[in-house]
């Protein structure tokens, strides 16, 4: 499928107000103004790309509001990883103990 562009605070804007248009257009569509219509539009596209998580409009621009792989990672643990340390070619004394550290800080027991 395609790839997300929408993400965070975007997607949830996107999904909050979109049916809120959708129902502030449909009320509107009651009168003979063709406002109703577009707003009824708007609100559609805003909640469909809420919720697949997909902007075309965002492509040509080069935007994009998701996360990427690294990013969502690297907001799990800030650290350096032992395997990690090691194929940067940081001697074995100091791996263990970072991850020592690393645990420890993890944990709130911190051994220093």
């Amino acid at each position: 499928m395609f790839r997300r562009n929408v993400g965070g605070l975007d997607r949830i804007l996107r999904v909050t107000f979109g049916p809120i248009l959708v129902l502030a257009g449909l009320v509107l569509l009651t009168g003979k103004t063709s406002v109703g219509l577009v707003i009824t539009l708007v609100g559609v596209l805003a909640l469909i790309t809420g919720i697949t998580r997909f902007c075309v409009l965002y492509i040509p621009l080069g935007i994009s509001t998701a996360r990427s792989k690294e990013l969502r990672q690297s907001y799990l643990c800030d650290c350096i990883t032992p395997a990690k340390q090691a194929r940067l070619g940081r001697d074995k004394s100091t791996v263990v103990a970072d991850a020592e550290d690393h645990d420890a800080i993890l944990t709130g027991n911190p051994s220093r």
